[in-house]
């Protein structure tokens, strides 16, 4: 097996990531072979297990990727000088569109390439749930604190978003021409309902 400079193994590392990504959004983690990843790379089989050992692993570290980019436009967000009632609009906005706008997202929470992960990767994606978790409690305190969000258990508001996410799943059931204004209508309520609760 041929050995790799630094260089060459961070080019195929981040051919991998890249490549694996399209493949699955593509065709799902089920239906995708390390057969084809490396066929879309132009590497070995030998050459992917040194870097993954499962294509699990490696949809895991893409996920891993997917999460930090949204973290990384969400910290700005709450560095923007923002009333409470824009910041809450903007929050429920970027956190609803982050995942309607990326295929990647969508196929691992709208399929069931998430409890395959849980089957598959149980340690990483008990960890990944748990960080996932603390980190919208972590916002929610940060908003609390802030005096955008009223004083509540987290967990709550927590819940209160995911619910809004969750609406995306009934997209086709709402109506696709009427599905936006329904959206922005409910944002707009919770929001509302959360400034009345605060004030």
């Amino acid at each position: 097996m041929p050995k790799f400079t630094d260089n060459e193994k961070e080019h195929i590392k981040q051919d991998l990531l890249t490549k694996g990504r399209t493949i699955f959004i593509k065709y799902g983690l089920a239906k995708t072979s390390i057969d084809e990843i490396i066929r879309e790379c132009g590497i070995a089989k030998g050459t992917f297990y040194k870097f993954f050992n499962s294509k699990e692993e490696l949809y895991y570290e893409i996920l891993i990727n997917e999460v930090e980019i949204r973290e990384e436009v969400l910290n700005e967000l709450f560095r923007k000088n923002l009333t409470s009632k824009e910041l809450l609009h903007s929050f429920f906005h970027f956190s609803f569109d982050s995942v309607e706008k990326n295929p990647f997202l969508q196929q691992v929470f709208q399929n069931d390439e998430h409890d395959r992960l849980l089957r598959k990767l149980p340690a990483q994606m008990s960890e990944f749930n748990q960080m996932n978790a603390m980190r919208g409690i972590e916002a929610v305190n940060f908003l609390m604190e802030q005096g955008t969000l009223p004083k509540n258990d987290p967990r709550v508001i927590v819940g209160i978003m995911q619910a809004v996410m969750t609406l995306r799943l009934h997209k086709s059931e709402i109506g696709d021409d009427i599905f936006p204004i329904v959206k922005d209508k409910i944002i707009e309520f919770v929001v509302e309902g959360l400034l009345k609760e605060k004030n």
